[in-house]
């Protein structure tokens, strides 16, 4: 019974017994966590295409003569800082650096394929976007994110 920030300052915290899988990848020169979230933890801009949803776009691809789709897939970066400012720049930092891109190309991919959402006030953001699989292939993360989304 977590709401998106604790913007209140607490929690209603409960024991369990969880199993967790984790895979550590070496050589990654990542300089903060990144995410894959369960597809229905998603944000809903940030899910990868159903068949319907390709086949839609692609219609409207022919239609204004748009040679290819990007293909793409989620990934969530983790950003933190003293103010939720400073943990959103910082996660778009670290998503332009993993990627080798500049950062407002990452701020236009978290607002049409992704979101930006409060972790904990005041300073952790989760910035969750459509990557394309170059990027991906690139920053060797694309076989890790295909088998956790196809």
């Amino acid at each position: 019974m977590q709401g998106d920030g604790e913007i209140a300052g607490h929690t209603s915290d409960v024991a369990g017994i969880v199993h967790l899988e984790v895979h550590l990848l070496k050589g990654l020169n990542n300089v903060g966590p990144i995410l894959l979230p369960n597809v229905e933890d998603l944000p809903y801009t940030a899910k990868p295409f159903t068949a319907e949803e390709r086949l839609s776009a692609q219609r409207i691809a022919e239609k204004w003569n748009v040679p290819q789709l990007e293909e793409s897939l989620p990934l969530s970066f983790i950003g933190t800082g003293p103010t939720l400012n400073a943990a959103t720049d910082n996660a778009l930092e670290r998503a332009a650096a993993m990627f080798h891109v500049e950062v407002p190309e990452i701020m236009n991919r978290a607002t049409i394929t992704g979101s930006i959402e409060i972790g904990r006030h005041p300073g952790v953001v989760t910035v969750t976007f459509l990557a394309p699989e170059s990027y991906l292939k690139e920053a060797n993360l694309y076989d890790l994110v295909k088998a956790q989304y196809r």
